[in-house]
């Protein structure tokens, strides 16, 4: 019985260690297939047009002060103390209505739905030496936010305050991919005026440096899906406490019998 008991766990301890052992090292690798001083031309960002509900942060700059002020603080937030939490941001930015419009202080609304940031400074330049002389208009996009969610550290939205933003500078703020996420099938979902898109990402090959997917864009929601074998790889601690109770009622009944 010993013998036999001795054996049970020997190829219990196999079985376990073959099971676990998927977290093998080329599951856990970024962009394996890249060599040493390669060259690659990664994917150019993205071009993003400005959409319902975008809200953008403002600056006009003029010789006269009294002018500046009027125009950057109308609701006295947008200026200088403002701190870029989301909820400044949203107060103190101008939101594109329901009809692609922003409404802007002595210039009245100005329709920006469909256009990038830079055509947006450009338009709005365009109409402030209308009204001032010399003016300097800033636009920046002040809710660039991603969604990163599933097999991560830290899942949740992300605020960006750069002009670009890849999957891995977000997959790195979401504490990276646990030991449990699939990095060779990742969904992107992107909203689009013409409707969602969804992207495929493997991040174990080099190939995601040329993917549309690459850079991410406002409101991109990215999902690490888990790999196939978590749901036994969560049971494992629970099927060896099964074995080791029925190997120890094996040792009990030899006990008493």
């Amino acid at each position: 019985m010993k013998t036999y008991i001795n054996k049970f766990y020997i190829i219990l301890f196999v079985f376990l260690v073959a099971l676990t052992s998927c977290n093998r090292r080329s599951q856990l690798v970024y962009m394996k297939n890249l060599e040493v001083n390669e060259s690659f031309l990664p994917q150019t960002p993205p071009t993003y047009r400005l959409v319902k509900g975008d809200v953008l942060y403002i600056q006009l700059l003029t010789p006269s002060p009294e002018a500046s002020a009027a125009f950057n603080n109308p609701t006295g937030m947008q200026g200088a103390n403002q701190t870029r939490d989301e909820s400044s941001l949203y107060l103190s930015g101008y939101a594109i209505n329901e009809d692609g419009n922003i409404e802007l202080p002595f210039l009245g609304e100005v329709k920006v739905i469909g256009l990038t940031i830079d055509e947006t400074r450009r338009l709005i330049q365009e109409q402030a030496e209308n009204h001032f002389k010399s003016p300097t208009v800033k636009v920046k996009h002040a809710s660039f936010k991603i969604t990163v969610v599933g097999e991560v550290r830290r899942p949740g939205t992300q605020m960006n305050y750069n002009d670009n933003l890849t999957i891995f500078e977000a997959l790195a703020q979401a504490g990276d991919i646990s030991e449990n996420g699939n990095r060779k099938n990742i969904l992107v979902l992107r909203p689009t005026p013409e409707g969602g898109k969804t992207y495929r990402l493997n991040l174990a090959d080099k190939s995601i440096l040329a993917s549309e997917a690459y850079f991410l864009l406002p409101n991109d929601i990215v999902f690490v899906e888990p790999r196939a074998n978590k749901a036994f790889l969560m049971n494992v601690p629970y099927i060896s406490l099964f074995f080791s109770t029925v190997s120890t009622a094996i040792l009990l009944i030899k006990f008493i019998f």
